[in-house]
């Protein structure tokens, strides 16, 4: 009898209590968890659910007929580390201090999802296909498993270390069939693939028409379909929260960039985002509201039910639908740090979009989605209401980043893609409208695209050709450090040392690893022991594990009798 009626809403107490005994009782179901999958540098276009239908990206198109997706969302910075961080934390890069890749580490007193999640019982795993988003920048915190890309995977293309699409999904797939099934779980896969340097399999290149980047698109689709297909039967689609969202687009020339990082147009910082939540609501709609990557963290913790987001500058999608007269804030301080500029940072709101620089833009995104017309050049008008927001940012608590340790083989790395602050000298940035008598970023297009086909020729070896171009731009802008660095390094390998110290002399108070290091090789090489002695001690307080350095410390005291 107590059996038969085992689960009724009327048993009695004592009939529940037998019942319970018998092992009968249904389970408590588990906590939701959650899954977010990142995607490097993917423009909306590229995917089919944005643009035209080409068959690239068969399974976000399937998977955005379960899900909202939202038209208008934007990235933080075009740049992966910073945006990522956002993601993490609900924190603009402003107030969470990483505004580069290799500059800087997330500090240690930032409260991550991870972090929420894990304190909860949550098992946290994260898998990360390139060294830009490497455990010593600090997303690893609260993350129980953190796998990244080891020496060596990378394919024969690769500057860099990554892996494919292929490869991480794989080692997803692996944890996730191996996890505590009794625990809720929260799982983060980012794929690199769409970022150069290109080299899809061929049947991928063959659905793209020949296209590398759509190639490398299309093969990162496949593996999410397999990812969300196996979570999707471990768990069921009402047992978990699905986000895909990209961490910045690519500009492929646009305003005469060649990749991204540089500027703040649309064409790198609106990105493909959409949300499938548990309940299932909303299916295959479209969101024209205003959102920012700063509204994953506090979406998880609404959805999962892991505390209060109160102290953060995104919003819960779950809960709060943006209002019609919210901003979001994109910014791109890699100028200032690699290139002379002058910091770049924006406000974007449904009745514009503002950069502020030493030159100023406006945009009409509705009448210009390209951004084809500068309204301050042409017009007068009113974007007070946009410098307030941001003077209202500045004014809210941040956080202290740290300074990073990196070997050498990833501050190469970091290099090579082009980040040169990587390693410097952390220290206090000035606020975005802080005045600045550099010059404005979209002034140096012309050149930034010179450089940046110099930074090319060097990394291929191709040093005298590299040399004429960076001597031009050079000319043209003194306060290029990334671009004296570079004609630094070309002339140390063609032995003019003399030409090192004359060039890079008068940046040395700009405290960069680089710079002190690529002296103190130029003044040994001179035998002018003494001041290589100093910019190696110098570079040495930079990196105090290098062990490079201090064996050159040792190899100039000896030779001065110390």
């Amino acid at each position: 009898m107590l059996l038969a009626r085992c689960g009724s809403a009327v048993a009695s107490a004592g009939a529940l209590l037998a019942a319970l005994a018998s092992g009968c009782a249904e389970p408590e179901p588990l906590p939701l968890s959650g899954v977010l999958i990142t995607i490097d540098t993917t423009n909306p276009g590229a995917l089919d659910l944005y643009g035209e239908a080409r068959g690239i990206t068969p399974e976000l198109e399937r998977l955005a007929q379960r899900s909202i997706v939202y038209d208008r969302a934007h990235t933080v910075a075009p740049i992966t580390l910073p945006a990522h961080v956002s993601m993490m934390t609900g924190l603009y890069p402003l107030r969470h201090g990483v505004r580069d890749n290799g500059w800087a580490r997330l500090s240690e007193e930032a409260e991550t999802l991870a972090e929420r999640a894990q304190d909860r019982g949550y098992a946290t795993a994260a898998f990360v296909s390139a060294v830009v988003l490497g455990a010593p920048y600090g997303l690893d915190q609260g993350f129980a498993d953190y796998s990244e890309p080891r020496s060596g995977e990378s394919g024969p293309l690769s500057h860099i270390d990554q892996r494919d699409s292929k490869s991480v999904t794989d080692a997803a797939l692996t944890w996730l069939a191996q996890r505590d099934e009794e625990r809720p779980f929260l799982l983060w896969v980012h794929y690199f693939d769409p970022h150069m340097p290109y080299g899809a399999p061929k049947r991928f290149l063959d659905q793209a028409n020949g296209q590398p980047y759509l190639a490398e698109v299309a093969a990162m689709d496949h593996d999410i379909g397999r990812l969300v297909a196996a979570v999707d039967a471990s768990v069921g689609e009402a047992g978990y929260l699905l986000g895909v969202v990209a961490d910045h687009g690519e500009s492929f020339g646009r305003h005469g960039e060649p990749t991204h990082s540089a500027y703040a147009y649309q064409a790198t910082v609106h990105v493909p985002f959409l949300l499938r939540f548990p309940d299932g609501r909303e299916p295959g709609t479209r969101s024209a509201r205003l959102v920012s990557v700063v509204d994953l963290f506090p979406t998880y913790l609404d959805v999962l039910g892991l505390g209060d987001a109160s102290r953060v500058d995104g919003l819960s999608l779950a809960s709060t639908p943006p209002e019609a007269t919210r901003g979001v804030y994109v910014e791109t301080y890699s100028g200032y740090l690699n290139y002379g500029w002058s910091p770049l940072a924006g406000w974007i709101d449904d009745s514009g979009k503002y950069l502020h620089s030493s030159a100023p833009e406006f945009y009409d995104l509705g009448a210009d989605p390209d951004e084809a017309s500068d309204l301050l050049a042409s017009s007068t008008v009113d974007v007070s209401a946009h410098e307030a927001a941001l003077e209202r940012l500045a004014g809210l608590p941040r956080l202290r980043s740290g300074a990073i340790e990196l070997d050498e083989a990833r501050l190469a790395e970091l290099r090579a893609l082009g980040y040169a602050a990587a390693g410097g000298d952390v220290r206090e940035l000035p606020d975005p409208l802080d005045p600045s008598e550099r010059v404005a970023p979209r002034a140096r297009s012309a050149q930034y695209a010179q450089f940046t086909k110099a930074l090319g020729l060097a990394q291929a070896g191709r040093n005298p050709a590299a040399i004429r171009i960076l001597r031009e731009v050079l000319a043209e802008n003194p306060a290029n450090l990334f671009a004296a660095e570079t004609l630094a390094s070309c002339l140390l390998q063609q032995q003019e040392f003399d030409e090192v110290v004359t060039l890079l002399a008068p940046h040395a108070q700009a405290n960069r690893y680089s710079t002190h290091a690529y002296l103190a090789t130029a003044y040994e090489n001179l035998r002018r022991d003494e001041d290589a002695l100093g910019h190696y001690r110098a570079a040495l307080q930079l990196r105090p594990s290098e062990p490079t350095l201090s064996e050159a410390i040792a190899r100039v005291l000896a030779r001065l009798g110390d």
